[in-house]
């Protein structure tokens, strides 16, 4: 398992720099944000290609391209923008060095990505996902990309038991999914959080294509999000499920200051380690 960060979690004011800073912090592996200040990824093929070259030059997995938009947008015009920036970035990700393409599915809220919205949970919400997903899937298989789901609770796609439901639905090897533990508790949850996470686990198995080292604390009921072990979380049960089924992509800390990241990252390395070894 190589442990990594989003490409912003460093700075730098070069492709180069950003990636040596990377290292610099023990980054083994990156995913790489669409949005790069001063560069077009999307657009630019001789920008791919510095970004491509530049954490191989680290030695920095390309673990995966983070293309986060709301799939579900209400306004038609805004989706079908949504849906072809998408389609797009699949198109071009093996030119980064990645075959992942991660994104949430999105809400019905047309103000926040990542806000609950009463339209979430009904049939009509789950068909219209199953067709985005089924037609992305399709151009997925065509260039051998992944195209790999972070489920919210907050989403349609709000827990792992959803996330099975649309693999066993969409019968696609090119879907998979983020395991990100905390973004599947609740204030609800929380106590219970160690049996939620063995069981998006055992639901997910070989489903899960990238996971997310974070953690929460809620505060007024309102998320406080962390780096993995900082927050209310069972870390060693995160670790434990993890590892337990077989995962050995790349695990990427989130929420983290650039001086704090070296830390969270050996934090991480430790704990898999001590869990691949049997302790």
């Amino acid at each position: 398992m190589k442990i990594g960060a989003f490409s912003d979690a460093v700075g730098g004011d070069s492709p180069e720099a950003t990636a040596d800073r990377a290292r610099a912090a023990g980054m083994e592996a990156v995913q790489v944000r669409a949005e790069w200040p001063g560069l077009d990824l999307v657009g630019s093929g001789a920008d791919r290609a510095r970004v491509r070259r530049a954490y191989e030059r680290a030695d920095i997995a390309v673990a995966a391209l983070a293309a986060y938009s709301n799939l579900l947008d209400p306004r038609p015009e805004r989706r079908r923008q949504i849906h072809d920036r998408i389609e797009q970035l699949i198109r071009v990700a093996p030119e980064l060095g990645t075959s992942l393409v991660v994104t949430e599915v999105g809400t019905f809220d047309p103000q926040d990505n990542w806000a609950d919205h009463p339209h979430n949970r009904t049939p009509e919400a789950w068909t219209e996902l199953v067709e985005v997903t089924g037609r992305l899937t399709r151009l997925c298989e065509q260039t051998g990309v992944q195209l790999v789901y972070e489920p919210y609770v907050a989403t349609v796609l709000h827990s792992a038991a959803a996330a099975r439901r649309l693999s066993d639905e969409i019968a696609s090897p090119a879907l998979g999914f983020v395991f990100d533990a905390a973004g599947l508790m609740t204030p609800a949850l929380l106590p219970s959080n160690a049996s939620v996470t063995a069981e998006a686990c055992a639901l997910l198995g070989d489903r899960i294509a990238l996971a997310h080292a974070d953690d929460v604390r809620y505060e007024d009921g309102q998320a406080r999000w962390l780096p993995l072990g900082w927050g209310d979380l069972d870390a060693r049960a995160v670790f434990a499920g993890l590892v337990g089924t077989g995962f050995d992509g790349a695990l990427i800390v989130e929420h983290v200051a650039e001086d704090l990241l070296p830390a969270a990252v050996a934090f991480c390395r430790q704990q898999v380690a001590a869990m691949e070894g049997g302790d």
